[in-house]
């Protein structure tokens, strides 16, 4: 390969390395959010159908990548809800239907407080207002919950008696007196004695793992694609080069339906 060759395809070599460089970030990426999603599904399988501990036994230690090793365990707790306190998480759709998520304090007979999020509540038809709203009543009650992680600020302007997350920070700044838990809520299970009428339960979470191997792979074939065709081309070019030059002889053309009839429309003229 002399000097002359070098400098004509250095600069096509240097796209093609960048690019597969590109590439192959984009494939790390996708398997690193790949082995997040598998670490929560594991985290669903492991705990979500394990049998309720108390309260007291909830360690809520991280274990990395901000899971934390007691979320989705089902939790027992036994008092009271605080229907004065309930609150509703706008924003929050079921199946493709607008709707609300309905959160209400617990009090503990141990005396913590922790918020429950009974369900979804479907939107009337201006989608500001549920349907209906079944608040719980006063008396005793056993709850099996499971525990989920608080959300983060959404960031949006406040909405007089909605939040747009279930950001326990937030909802406990609205009701100081409270002494919330903002750690973790709990996802309503069951309720014992069960109301007459309450909000939809939360559909179980999907164990799905996405497309991200699938993404991770093709991103990778992208990089070897470039390299293929760069090579590709440059054999081909030198080829045409050595033809031309008589080193070698000329290809022959396979012949073609398209070639045969440029070839009749040639002679026909």
């Amino acid at each position: 390969m002399n000097l002359q060759t070098i400098r004509r395809w250095a600069p096509w070599l240097s796209l093609v390395v960048l690019f597969a460089i590109v590439t192959t970030l984009l494939s790390w990426w996708q398997f690193s959010r790949r082995e997040e999603r598998v670490e929560k599904i594991n985290q669903v399988i492991e705990n979500y159908e394990s049998q309720p501990i108390e309260l007291a036994e909830v360690s809520w230690v991280e274990v990395g990548n901000g899971l934390r090793a007691d979320e989705w365990r089902p939790v027992k707790l036994v008092g009271n809800y605080l229907s004065e306190f309930a609150i509703l998480v706008r924003n929050r759709p079921l199946s493709g239907s607008p709707g609300f998520l309905q959160l209400v304090p617990f009090r503990t007979l141990t005396g913590e407080v922790v918020a429950v999020e009974r369900g979804w509540l479907p939107a009337g038809s201006d989608i500001k207002e549920p349907l209906s709203n079944p608040l719980p009543g006063s008396a005793t009650t056993e709850l099996i919950v499971r525990l989920r992680q608080s959300e983060a600020d959404s960031g949006k302007q406040s909405v007089a008696g909605r939040l747009d997350s279930i950001d326990l920070v937030e909802y406990s700044a609205l009701n100081p007196q409270l002494n919330l838990e903002t750690r973790f809520y709990g996802r309503l299970s069951s309720e014992t004695p069960a109301p007459d009428t309450a909000p939809i339960p939360q559909p179980k979470p999907s164990l799905d793992e996405g497309n991200h191997l699938s993404y991770a792979l093709q991103w990778l074939l992208f990089g070897i694609m470039a390299f293929a065709a760069f090579f590709w081309a440059y054999r081909n070019d030198k080829r045409l080069r050595l033809e031309q030059q008589g080193v070698i002889p000329v290809r022959k053309q396979k012949r073609t339906q398209a070639s045969d009839d440029a070839a009749f429309e040639d002679q026909s003229q």
